[in-house]
């Protein structure tokens, strides 16, 4: 029997015995909550409801509602829950007690915390004098009078011009009062720490005193309110849109109804979203209630789990003991210790993965140890030669000349050369060479590292061809990218004899790009090619010592090509030649994908 099985036999045991128990006392103690918890609904709701939307309207948003919920709910001892319009719950007071969360009742009670429009005081219809032109109507019918009114002055008096002073401009006056108070308070919290909430219920929102606390967090929000034209402009659209005939002056009734439509379409952008109250009854019971016969109960249940659970650890400390003793053993060096593993259960496949775990040790340890001795062979004989040229000529054994000086400085090269590999690659492998990816051109990059290498395989008597018909976008480290190309066409020069061939062909394959390194050199054996890719390994040891070859090109190229989500391939017959073929995800263009 599995360790969970077992389990579950004992979680239903107590299960069993707890439906017994507790089903008597949710008879008992249901009639007396339910009772409880109506009457201080009725009670407390109306003030639930108003305190809470305020909450909203004065911050515009509810973090730290829920210590709001905590304080009334303490008053109240009721359980209040907040949920949004979607049905997920937002605050609960009995979860910020650090209680269960007991049951609510499915009915709920709207929150809505956006602000409605103050009593609007539209100026009186201007009277046409001698020179006063044609009649103007009423500001009180003025809906909109041919552009976008933003209004001028915020905290001042009402405007009573015919203009600003309209019912439609006064009512957006008001929607930039409340959008500007809330900018305004959450600056004085970010500067002076004060609470991020409006002084009043109604427009202007702000009391004379916050308005003084600092006059350039309230100049800084009216900028940025009264600049956002946009937010303007929606307003008057919103109206057009709902008398449905734009710049035309309409009757009062319509353009009541619509004021506070575009009104309220307005301050949605600023407020809090609406949420639902639901309440019930606190989820706390005295341990009172129960009585004798529950502690009796309760006291049973935990026998019956001491006994389950005594006999359950018996048998899994044994394996527990012998993983603890292998990991000591680990932790202490000996990498060749396993775990004796009986059985097919969640132990046993821990037991499997602690020797997976010891395995995968033992063989970094190995090939710690042997790259260790890799780099000690590689730099032997690059400094045994300096050493011994250095003796000879301080012994007087040779004679100084250019090419001797010529061939020590080559050595120290290649010993250079092997070192700024080994970083490389070591940063790779550790996930820290850092990568500066763009949108680049493959077939452009493989044009640059072909003429940077013409010189070399003319030299050699080679033919260098590119093939890049179109350009081929990827995104990649440019200058990584070049560092494999050169990699591979250093290695396809060297191993390539006089009067040969590389061609370098760059295209597009099943949305990949694709890079290809072919040569007519001496190619790789069939059973060296999964040996391609390690570090320090050579086809010719001989040759690529002749040629300064660090037996790291590939290697690092690999890692390259790895970390840019990609892959290198590679295929060779003996005498006919070699292609390396490296795969990256494609762009579409520059900058796309």
């Amino acid at each position: 029997m599995s360790f969970r099985v077992r389990i579950f036999l004992l979680v239903m045991l107590v299960a069993l015995s707890a439906i017994g128990a507790t089903a008597w006392l949710t008879l008992n103690l249901a009639s007396r909550e339910v009772s409880d918890a109506l009457e201080a609904q009725s009670r407390h709701r109306a003030e639930i409801v108003e305190q809470i939307q305020r909450y909203g309207l004065r911050h515009g948003n509810w973090p730290g509602v829920n210590r709001l919920v905590t304080q009334l709910s303490d008053s109240t001892h009721l359980h209040i829950q907040l949920q949004t319009a979607e049905g997920q719950v937002l605050v609960d007071s009995d979860t910020e007690a650090h209680r269960t969360a007991g049951a609510v009742q499915a009915i709920g009670y709207d929150i809505n915390p956006r602000p409605a429009p103050g009593e609007l005081y539209p100026a009186p219809a201007a009277t046409p004098g001698p020179s006063a032109g044609p009649a103007r109507a009423s500001p009180s019918s003025v809906i909109r009078p041919g552009l976008d009114l933003v209004p001028r002055d915020l905290y001042g008096p009402a405007p009573t011009d015919v203009l600003y002073g309209s019912r439609a401009a006064l009512a957006v006056r008001q929607a930039a009062q409340y959008r500007t108070g809330l900018v305004y308070v959450r600056c004085l919290h970010a500067s002076l720490g004060a609470e991020p909430a409006l002084g009043l219920d109604q427009a202007p929102y702000l009391t004379p005193q916050q308005r003084a606390l600092s006059p350039t967090c309230l100049e800084q929000a009216t900028a940025k309110v009264l600049g956002d034209k946009a937010w303007f402009t929606s307003y008057w659209d919103y109206l057009d849109n709902c008398i449905g005939a734009p710049r035309r002056l309409v009757g009062d009734p319509l353009g009541s109804k619509c004021i506070e439509a575009a009104y309220a379409d307005t301050v949605v952008t600023s407020s809090a979203v609406p949420l639902r109250l639901h309440l019930g009854a606190r989820g706390t019971v005295d341990i009172a209630d129960f009585g004798r016969p529950a502690l009796i109960g309760a006291a049973g249940l935990v026998v019956v789990a001491l006994i389950g659970t005594f006999l359950i650890a018996r048998q899994v400390s044994r394996p527990v003991r012998r993983l603890t003793g292998a990991s000591q053993m680990l932790a202490a060096g000996m990498l060749d210790v396993r775990v004796r593993i009986k059985g097919e259960s969640e132990l046993a496949r821990l037991a499997a993965s602690f020797n997976s775990m010891a395995s995968a040790l033992e063989l970094s340890e190995e090939r710690q140890r042997r790259l260790i001795a890799d780099v000690a062979h590689e730099m032997r004989t690059p400094l045994s030669n300096l050493r011994g040229y250095l003796e000879a000529l301080s012994d007087g054994v040779v004679d100084p000349s250019p090419e001797l000086f010529a061939s020590l400085h080559e050595e120290t090269l290649l010993q250079g050369r092997i070192l700024d590999d080994l970083q490389v690659l070591a940063l790779a492998e550790a996930g820290d060479l850092g990568y500066t990816r763009t949108p680049a051109d493959l077939a452009e990059l493989a044009s640059a590292a072909v003429t940077a290498h013409r010189a070399r395989a003319a030299e050699a008597g080679l033919e260098l061809v590119l093939e890049a018909p179109a350009p081929v976008w990827v995104e990649a480290d440019q200058d990584r990218l070049r560092q494999v190309l050169g990699n591979l066409l250093s290695n396809a020069i060297r191993y390539t004899d006089r009067d040969g061939r590389v061609v370098v062909r760059v295209g597009r394959e099943d949305g990949e790009a694709v890079l290809t390194v072919r040569d007519t050199g001496v190619g790789i054996a069939a059973g060296d090619l999964p040996h391609v890719f390690e570090r320090f390994w050579r086809a010719d040891p001989a040759r690529q010592r002749a040629t300064g070859g660090t037996g790291l090109g590939l290697t690092i190229a690999h890692r390259i090509v790895t970390d840019h989500g990609g892959r290198i391939e590679v295929a060779s017959q003996p005498h006919m030649g070699t292609t390396f073929t490296v795969r990256l995800p494609a762009l579409s263009g520059p900058g796309r994908s």
